[in-house]
C-alpha cells in the first residue's frame, strides 16, 4: 500500500514510517515542515499529490499538561486539522486511519473497557480533542474508519519533563538526580513503543473498520513500583521519590480490553524492566531540557523491538 503517514517525524510516527516501510509499504511521511494541516487546503495538496491508497493521521499536539495550558493550540491542532484530514480523505475516496488516544474512553474507574463500551467524558482537553477528530472521521471518513486509540506507549525518543509520559520522566529525573514526583495510588499498563507499532501495522493491514485499542491489559503496575525501576536503573536512592495525592480531574486506573488486537495474533513481547532499561541507555544521551538528542531516530536504526 501507499500510505500518507502525517506526523512522520514525532516518536510514534518515527516508529511507525520504519515499520510499515519494513514490511514492505511506500510510505510517504509528513509533517509540520510540509504545511499545517490546519489550514484549510494543506491536507487536499497532500493527498493530491502523493495519491496515496491510506492516510494514517498522526499529527496531533499530545499532552494533558500542555492542552489545559494552549487550548487553542490544542483544538486547532487536533480537531480541526483532523476534520480538514478526515474530508479530504471522504471526498477523494481515500481510507482513514486516525490515531486517537485512550484519554478518548473517559475515567471508567476499574471498569475494564472494550471498544463497544460507552464512553465518558475525558478529564481534559487533550481527550476531548482527540474524540472531536474521531467524530469528524466517523462524519467525513467513514468507508473502512480505523480508529485506533493508543494507551501508555514508551521508549527511547519520548521526551522528558514536565508534562510528558512518566517512565521516560521517571528515568531522565533518576539519571540526573532530580526530585521524582508520583501520584498516588495510580496504576498503569505500560506498553513498549515496538510492541505497540507492530499492532498498529497488524490492525492497519487487517483493514477491520471501527475502535482498536493499542496497548497492555496484562502488566498493571503502580507507578510507585516504575519510578523505583527507574532509580534502580539509574543507582540512584528512592528517597529522590515522592509521593503525592493526584489531581482532582486524574485518571488514576486505565484497564483497557485488547482483545480484539490480540485475536489478530498481537503479543507484547517486551516486559517493563526490560523497556525501561532499553530506554534509560537512550536518555542517558538527553539533554537537561529533557529532550532527545537531534536525529535521535537514525540512532535507534533498524525495526524496533
Amino acid at each position: 500500500m501507499r500510505i500518507l503517514l502525517t506526523g512522520a517525524s514525532g516518536f510514534i510516527g518515527t516508529y511507525l514510517a520504519r515499520e510499515l516501510s519494513s514490511s514492505g509499504h511506500d510510505v510517504v511521511g509528513v509533517d509540520y515542515v510540509d504545511g499545517d494541516l490546519a489550514s484549510p487546503d494543506v491536507a487536499r495538496h497532500l493527498i493530491s499529490v502523493n495519491y496515496p491508497d491510506l492516510v494514517v493521521h498522526l499529527a496531533a499536539k499530545v499532552g494533558r499538561l500542555f492542552g489545559e495550558e494552549n487550548p487553542g493550540t490544542t483544538i486547532g491542532a487536533n480537531a480541526i486539522a483532523t476534520t480538514y484530514v478526515a474530508r479530504v480523505c471522504g471526498q477523494e475516496n481515500r481510507r482513514l486511519v486516525y490515531v486517537s488516544t485512550s484519554e478518548a474512553f473517559g475515567d471508567q474507574g476499574r471498569h475494564n473497557v472494550t471498544e463497544r463500551d460507552p464512553d465518558a467524558l475525558p478529564h481534559n482537553l487533550y481527550g476531548l480533542s482527540k474524540r472531536w477528530g474521531e467524530e469528524a472521521a466517523r462524519l467525513y471518513a467513514p468507508k473502512g474508519l480505523q480508529i485506533l486509540r493508543l494507551s501508555m506507549p514508551y521508549g527511547p525518543g519520548l521526551p522528558a519533563g514536565r508534562g510528558r509520559a512518566a517512565v521516560v520522566t521517571f528515568l531522565w529525573q533518576a539519571h540526573r538526580r532530580k526530585p521524582i514526583t508520583v501520584h498516588r495510588n495510580g496504576h498503569r499498563c505500560l506498553c513498549w513503543i515496538g510492541d505497540l507499532i507492530a499492532g498498529i501495522r497488524m490492525i492497519i493491514e487487517d483493514s477491520g473498520a471501527g475502535i482498536w485499542t493499542v496497548g497492555r491489559n496484562d502488566n498493571e503496575t503502580p507507578m510507585l513500583e516504575v519510578a523505583q525501576i527507574a532509580c534502580k536503573l539509574a543507582g540512584c536512592p528512592f528517597d529522590l521519590i515522592t509521593e503525592i495525592d493526584p489531581p482532582v480531574k486524574q485518571t488514576l486506573i486505565k484497564r483497557l480490553n485488547v482483545n480484539r488486537l490480540s485475536a489478530l495474533g498481537w503479543q507484547p513481547r517486551i516486559g517493563l524492566r526490560t523497556g525501561m532499561s532499553k530506554t534509560y541507555e537512550a536518555v542517558k544521551l538527553y539533554d537537561e531540557d529533557g529532550m532527545p538528542p537531534s536525529g535521535w531516530g537514525k540512532m535507534i536504526g533498524g525495526k524496533p523491538e
